[in-house]
């Protein structure tokens, strides 16, 4: 990237603050220090599978999903941001910024996790991404709509902590439904998934992603909709 690419990097860190990434990286470092430590008193190998697979498939996408949609609408001068660029762009750069921090502190762990032999039952080398990217694009996908069309990010926090929550309760539920399953988003750390399901499962969770992506970026653009909004 040229120097100004990497000023304006700058700025719209600087504009997006500290709480957001504090908000993403918190899981996957919270979880690393939890399961290191239960490593370290000589917890189970079934205690240390089933708290790595929590960290990377439910917690770390959780924190990135809030974090995510905390960003629209927090800009005050979006007015100036909107007669010199397109917001779509300023809103998704913000966004990529605090999402690419949590996935490499996410990736790390999983690193980590495999290293201790404190790996979801099933899963390869693969699942060093395969267990946490796909649910995390698709939450934070599903976010950040729905507080774009909200104009709302708490209300998008409550929503999406309220799927999550859901999808963890009704999990066998889900399971069996044969639409459902492929929005599932701890089917990488399921027991007893048939390949053929566990794979279309993670092909359709970012497929869903781009698609809630594509349609935010719609909505944006009409940025006149967030001017004197409540939304911050």
């Amino acid at each position: 990237m040229n120097r100004s690419t990497w000023s304006r990097v700058g700025l719209e860190i600087r504009i997006t603050g500290i709480v957001a990434p504090l908000t993403a990286l918190a899981a996957p470092l919270a979880g690393a220090i939890l399961v290191i430590a239960m490593h370290a008193s000589g917890a189970t190998a079934g205690e240390l599978d089933w708290a790595a697979g929590a960290v990377l498939a439910a917690f770390a996408p959780l924190g990135t999903a809030v974090a995510a949609s905390s960003i629209v609408g927090r800009d005050s001068g979006a007015e100036l941001v909107m007669t010199t660029t397109v917001y779509r762009w300023v809103l998704f750069l913000r966004a990529g910024l605090v999402v690419a921090a949590a996935a490499l502190a996410t990736l790390l762990d999983a690193v980590v996790f495999h290293a201790m032999n404190a790996w979801p039952v099933g899963q390869g080398t693969g699942g060093y991404v395969l267990v946490w990217a796909p649910p995390m694009v698709w939450l934070v996908a599903l976010a950040v709509l729905i507080a774009v069309a909200l104009r709302s990010p708490a209300a998008a926090s409550g929503l999406i902590g309220g799927v999550w929550l859901a999808q963890l309760l009704m999990a066998h539920d889900i399971l069996t439904h044969t639409v459902l399953r492929t929005q599932f988003m701890f089917m990488g750390v399921a027991d007893r998934v048939p390949v053929h399901e566990w794979t279309v499962n993670r092909i359709a969770l970012p497929a869903v992603g781009v698609a809630a992506v594509v349609v935010a970026g719609l909505l944006l653009g009409r940025p006149e909709r967030f001017l004197g909004s409540d939304a911050a």
